[in-house]
């Protein structure tokens, strides 16, 4: 977890949490002295929590008589704080945790109705998605690198077990000219012989489906620190869901994609050559 405050954040709220046990969490609140909203942003990972003073930690392993604890939750307290790679960058804070969960994680499910997902877009796809829907004050050369910056996970030495389902119009969407979206497709087919990617084409012949009625999530996994959560992006807010209802929830909904979708290999790869191949005729 070296150099990623989110999990460390994520980390120091659940030992939080768990060293609470079954006291009531007013009863607590009146020890500490301070605000409900105050103890629960302390529990909560992920963009809705908050990291606690060094004085409040260990006020509250006084109040759980743990104080052995003390060092390593301080520890975790200090990398929670600590700058990571993407202070440079200036990013949303959901996308900045979002890039910190993915830069760790072990597996990666995804599915996207619309755009060819961020972690295998070129990089002329990212530069026409992003000016297309950037805001006025953004960056474009800024934010065209941090998309291939996340992308080096795909060749890493910890590289996640990443399964892509991406549907037909977001294959025949073009982006730019028929020739980028051609060598879009092209470094698709690329990826999906990579050891651990699979990657998948929901077709229009699938009908109705599972996700019929959203643009886009992702399911991330961490194994070594237990962590799961399901991340929506929307036009004006992002949105981290972590409870074990939502991750079922959206762990059923991503596994009716896979039925619903072509086979990975041939049938896939024929759908992305026969689309390749109408985007390279496309008179731009």
């Amino acid at each position: 977890m070296s150099g990623n405050p989110t999990l460390a954040q994520w980390q120091l709220a659940q030992e939080l949490r768990k060293l609470r046990g079954d006291r009531k969490f007013g009863d607590v609140v009146k020890a500490m002295r301070t605000a409900a909203s105050t103890l629960a942003r302390w529990e909560t990972p992920g963009d809705g929590g908050a990291v606690p003073g060094a004085g409040a930690i260990e006020r509250l392993l006084a109040l759980y008589e743990a104080p052995e604890e003390l060092d390593r939750l301080l520890a975790l307290r200090k990398q929670a704080r600590e700058p990571d790679r993407w202070q440079p960058y200036d990013l949303e804070r959901s996308y900045r945790s979002y890039a910190n969960i993915e830069a760790q994680a072990t597996s990666i499910e995804m599915y996207q109705s619309q755009l060819i997902p961020g972690l295998a877009q070129t990089e002329d796809y990212a530069r026409a998605v992003i000016e297309a829907t950037m805001h006025p004050d953004s960056d474009l050369d800024r934010e065209v690198q941090v998309r291939l910056t996340r992308q080096e996970i795909l060749s890493g030495e910890s590289t996640p077990e990443v399964w892509m389902i991406i549907a037909e119009a977001a294959l025949r969407q073009r982006i730019g000219s028929g020739k980028l979206m051609a060598a879009q497709i092209d470094h698709l087919i690329e990826l999906s012989h990579l050891p651990k990617v699979t990657l998948q084409a929901l077709p229009y012949s699938a009908g109705a489906h599972a996700a019929l009625t959203l643009a886009s999530f992702s399911i991330l996994r961490v194994d070594h620190h237990g962590l799961v959560t399901v991340y929506l992006q929307g036009p004006s807010s992002h949105m981290f869901m972590s409870s074990e209802e939502n991750v079922d929830h959206y762990s059923r909904t991503f596994n009716r994609l896979r039925a619903s979708s072509l086979d990975d290999g041939r049938p896939t790869m024929k759908l992305l050559q026969h689309i390749a191949n109408e985007h390279r005729q496309d008179r731009d």
